[in-house]
């Protein structure tokens, strides 16, 4: 029987992390009828995920595990697309977990809405508390919003997705962003350009587990520019504005910023480091519409 939903996975080098995601889809509450298929793809060219794959093979069936010996996560997620039988491709990254819901109300939002697909809630947890005073709440929190709230291009991602395999044909994840991240917003938003109309399901969360050495400023910061580097990138592919005028409004706004953190700083150390990453992502911006770019994910990748 045909899979009425692929769950695609890339990873790399995480096996604590796939692990903890493969127990948390054999904990899905599906009814007796629905056929998931899980696909694995391997992004080391060593196969170091197999055995967690096969290890899972006879509780969650269909599984299919295969590897994409380059290193590059759009290549990863298009070989994914390419082994996805189901008729809704849903995502989530291998440092997540899948509330036990999760499959369940993503069907109930599109068996009832008319949409292209639906996006979730990502909840950070701390492994381990490395940096007392960064608050889950205030630095790794996510927006959220009501279940059937149309979605816009600002957050659309594969760590909590579901889409129909219609609007891949003809479509994939484009590699140039594979190393500086974006791929997935990139593809969705071209999906949405073209008419896709995408909605949120609240009810259908995952856990993102923050560890240690990501749970401190610097990494934030990094985290920041990056973002700020990818966005502006978007934004170009997309014709938005001028270069022109973005350089301006990003170094107007850094420059007010700076301004700023003598007063901010006399409200504490957590306001101080919220101005600072809003300076880093304004920096991320200056530094694209220079044509350079920062590849996060280069050829080694947090364990």
């Amino acid at each position: 029987m045909r899979p009425r939903v692929s769950i695609c996975i890339a990873t790399y080098r995480r096996p604590r992390g796939l692990a903890r995601l493969l127990d948390s889809l054999e904990r899905l509450k599906l009814p007796p009828d629905l056929v998931v298929e899980t696909i694995v793809v391997d992004n080391d060219a060593d196969g170091s995920a197999l055995s967690i794959a096969q290890s899972r093979s006879d509780s969650l069936r269909p599984l299919l595990y295969c590897i994409e010996p380059r290193q590059n996560i759009a290549h990863a997620r298009n070989r994914a697309l390419s082994k996805a039988c189901g008729e809704w491709l849903m995502f989530i990254d291998d440092d997540e977990t899948a509330d036990e819901a999760w499959v369940f109300e993503y069907l109930a939002l599109v068996d009832r809405e008319e949409c292209d697909g639906a996006f979730g809630p990502v909840l950070a947890e701390l492994e381990e508390v490395a940096t007392p005073w960064l608050d889950i709440e205030t630095f790794y929190s996510r927006r959220r919003y009501s279940t059937g709230t149309p979605v816009g291009p600002a957050d659309l991602y594969t760590s909590n997705a579901l889409v129909h395999r219609r609007l891949f044909e003809g479509r994939g994840f484009d590699p140039s962003f594979g190393r500086t991240g974006g791929s997935d917003s990139e593809l969705f938003r071209r999906m949405q350009s073209s008419g896709a109309h995408f909605l949120w399901c609240d009810e259908a969360p995952v856990v993102e587990f923050i560890p240690p050495e990501r749970h401190r400023l610097g990494w934030l910061a990094q985290r920041a520019f990056r973002g700020g580097c990818v966005a502006t990138r978007l934004e170009r592919g997309a014709g938005s504005t001028s270069s022109g005028y973005r350089a301006a409004r990003a170094i107007a706004f850094s420059a007010a910023l700076l301004l700023l953190s003598p007063l901010v700083a006399l409200r504490g150390r957590r306001r101080l480091a919220r101005l600072w990453l809003r300076i880093c992502t304004q920096a991320g911006h200056l530094w694209s519409l220079l044509g350079r770019s920062y590849e996060e994910y280069g050829p080694r990748r947090d364990p």
